[in-house]
């Protein structure tokens, strides 16, 4: 019995041993990526048509987002889900900088992105995109 044991408690150190230099040495790994909300912004993020969209560039240019920002948007931001199971799904993007706070919606309709509108809440603007 005390061989089982000391055999169990021998692989789970190294087990935890193997976890630590895997997972605890490395800050600026992403290890969130497989969120429900990271997964939904890294299609956004992969979608170059949805990049591209005269629509996406109106809001840009409207509501003067910096291209780091918009980065930002597409990156670190927290996704609400406004319909799930809905046909077509319905996304809410918020991000928060200290200087501004944006709210996007975009829609999903056979894994292709189009962008329903963008919001500057702290300074309202009213777009005609």
């Amino acid at each position: 019995m005390l061989r089982r044991l000391r055999v169990y408690f021998t692989g789970f150190a190294i087990g935890l041993i193997m976890v630590y230099f895997f997972f605890g040495r490395d800050d600026s790994r992403d290890l969130d990526i497989w969120t429900p909300s990271q997964r939904i912004l890294e299609d956004i993020r992969n979608d170059s048509v949805f990049h591209e969209s005269e629509r996406l560039i109106c809001y840009t240019d409207c509501l003067d987002i910096s291209e780091d920002d918009l980065i930002s948007i597409w990156k670190d931001s927290e996704v609400t889900s406004l319909n799930p199971g809905g046909d077509p799904y319905r996304y809410q993007i918020d991000l928060v900088t200290a200087n501004r706070s944006y709210e996007a919606i975009v829609e999903r309709i056979d894994k292709k992105h189009s962008l329903v509108g963008i919001s500057d809440k702290q300074n309202p603007q009213s777009c005609e995109c």
